[in-house]
Parts: C-alpha cells; sequence; structure tokens
C-alpha cells in the first residue's frame, strides 16, 4: 500500500476499497496502482474492477500503462443529478442553472466568442496581449467561476461548467416529476 493514511471509510472490505478507491480517481489507474491504493492483491482488484465494468460503473481504457479503469463518465452524471436533486430545492437549482447561464454569457461577451473551441482558437491570435491571452488560458483551466456552488463541483474547466449546467437543468426536470408524484399521492 502507498505510504499515505488509507481513503477508504473504515471497516471497508476489499471490495469496497476497491470501489472506494477507483471512483475518487480523476484519471484511469491500472489494476496494479489500484490494488497496491486499495491494500488488496493485483487479482483481487482485477476481480472486483471487471465486475464494476460488467455493471456499467467504470469505463476501460488503453494507455501507456496498459488496460486503465476510470469512473463511467455516464454513471457519475446520474449520480451528480440525484445527489444534487435530493440536498438541493428547487430554487436553489433554478438560481444555479440561471448563474451559470450568465457566467457563459459573460465569457461570450468579454472573449467574443461562441463555444469553448472558439475560446481556445483565440489564444493564438496575433492581436491578442500576453496578459489577455493568460487570463483566457486562466478562464479555460479554472472555470473562473463565481456561481454559488463552485467549490461543491470542483470545476476545472468552462467544459464542466457548460456539463454542470446540463446537470442542473436535469435536476430541475427530476425534482419537479418529485414534486408532482407527492403532490398526487
Amino acid at each position: 500500500m502507498s505510504e499515505k493514511e488509507p481513503s477508504w471509510p473504515p471497516g471497508a472490505d476489499a471490495a469496497e476499497r476497491v470501489r472506494h478507491v477507483v471512483l475518487t480517481q480523476t484519471e484511469p489507474q491500472n489494476a496494479g496502482w489500484i490494488a497496491t491504493e486499495a491494500d488488496v492483491s493485483r487479482d483481487t482488484a482485477v476481480k472486483y474492477l471487471t465486475r464494476m465494468v460488467d455493471r456499467g460503473e467504470l469505463e476501460v481504457t488503453e494507455t501507456a500503462e496498459g488496460m486503465c479503469y476510470k469512473p463511467d463518465s455516464v454513471t457519475q452524471l446520474l449520480r451528480e443529478v440525484r445527489q444534487l436533486a435530493e440536498e438541493h430545492t428547487l430554487d436553489e437549482l433554478t438560481q444555479e442553472l440561471n448563474a451559470i447561464g450568465e457566467e457563459i454569457d459573460g465569457w461570450k461577451e468579454r472573449f467574443g466568442v461562441d463555444s469553448l473551441a472558439e475560446l481556445r482558437k483565440s489564444i493564438g491570435s496575433e492581436d491578442l496581449t500576453g496578459e489577455d491571452r493568460h487570463e483566457r488560458l486562466e478562464v479555460i483551466k479554472s472555470g473562473n467561476t463565481t456561481s454559488k456552488y463552485a467549490n461543491q463541483f470542483s470545476l476545472q474547466s468552462v467544459s464542466k461548467v457548460r456539463c454542470r449546467h446540463s446537470v442542473l437543468t436535469r435536476c430541475l426536470v427530476v425534482r419537479r416529476q418529485h414534486s408532482r408524484r407527492k403532490g398526487s399521492h
């Protein structure tokens, strides 16, 4: 196991440790690395990773380190939608959605672009000063988000803000459907 303290919940069995380690990663990791972090044998890690792939919880990708595992993006999105719908009111979700929309509109207006791809392309423009180029790079890198729940979502890019916008839109739909069902009982 690595030299740092374990990151899994106390009392977790081998399957829970493997699950916790792999689902908390943002980059694909190979079975050997996951096994070391979860304090299990490589064979044990592979057994549980294979089950998670079969259930659609993980994606398998080929990297320089061989076959690697990462959380399935659709499953992660659905978990986030559910968590947000359960933890926030319809008004909170609506306010956040509006804040994100205003933020994206601000970037479009400030930089004269209609998409993240255009913002990236604009960095190579000869008309930009070094300071302008740096500002655009910072927006792309950090998301430059000012919204209320920014820390909760751990944004790293403008595209993630757009994804968050999509997640919150889905949360609003889920929340409205849930409210209607409660009202009809």
